[in-house]
C-alpha cells in the first residue's frame, strides 16, 4: 500500500497492480455481464427501462458472473470453519465464485435477479481486504452495460461456442461475438 514512506519503485508497482487488476477484472464484468444479460432477456429489459434498478443490477452481476473466483489468505490466529481449524500461517483458498452462490446468504443463490436488493457478494472481497478500485470498477460497468442496452434493441450472439481465459483465479471470457442492433 501508498505510504509517506514509499519508494519510487513501490509506487510504480501500485499503480501497475491497479492499472492490471481493475482493467482484467471490469473487463470480466462487463462481457460477463453483457452475457449473462443476454441469458435472462426480462432481466435485460428491466435493467434497460427501469433506472432504478442500475445500481442493484450491478451489484447482482458482480455476484452471478464473479469475475474474481478466488483468493488466498495465510490465517494470522486459529480459526475454525465448521469442523476444520486453520492455524496461524497456514494457507487457506477462498472461493468467492462459490460464496456468492451460498444458499445460506442469497435466497434463490443461483437465481440472476437485477432487483436483488439484499446482496452481501463478495465479489471485491470485505473488510480490510475489499478492492481500493471497487467503486471506479462499479461505475465503469454501469456506464458501459447502461450505455449498451439503451443504444441497441436486439444482442445476438454469432457463436454458441464461449472461450474463458485460461485463469484459475479470475474467470473471463477471452471473446464474445454479438451482433447489435441499434435502438
Amino acid at each position: 500500500m501508498i505510504s509517506r514512506r514509499s519508494t519510487p519503485s513501490q509506487l510504480i508497482a501500485t499503480c501497475l497492480l491497479l492499472l492490471i487488476a481493475g482493467h482484467e477484472t471490469t473487463v470480466s464484468l462487463i462481457a460477463g455481464g453483457a452475457l449473462t444479460l443476454m441469458q435472462h432477456p426480462h432481466e435485460l429489459v428491466r435493467f434497460r427501462d427501469d433506472p432504478e434498478v442500475a445500481a442493484c443490477g450491478t451489484e447482482e452481476i458482480l455476484r452471478f458472473v464473479s469475475p474474481v473466483q478466488l483468493t488466498t489468505r495465510v490465517a494470522r490466529r486459529t480459526t475454525r470453519f465448521g469442523a476444520t481449524v486453520v492455524e496461524p500461517g497456514e494457507a487457506c483458498v477462498l472461493l468467492i465464485g462459490s460464496a456468492n452462490r451460498d444458499p445460506d446468504v442469497f435466497a434463490d443463490p443461483d437465481t440472476f435477479d437485477i432487483g436483488r436488493a439484499d446482496n452481501p457478494h463478495l465479489g471485491f472481497g470485505l473488510g480490510i481486504h475489499h478492492c481500493l478500485g471497487a467503486p471506479l470498477a462499479k461505475l465503469e460497468a454501469r456506464i458501459a452495460l447502461g450505455t449498451l442496452v439503451r443504444r441497441t434493441r436486439r444482442w445476438e450472439r454469432t457463436t454458441q461456442q464461449l472461450v474463458y481465459k485460461e485463469n484459475v483465479a479470475l474467470r473471463g471470457l477471452a471473446s464474445l461475438p454479438v451482433a447489435l442492433t441499434p435502438a
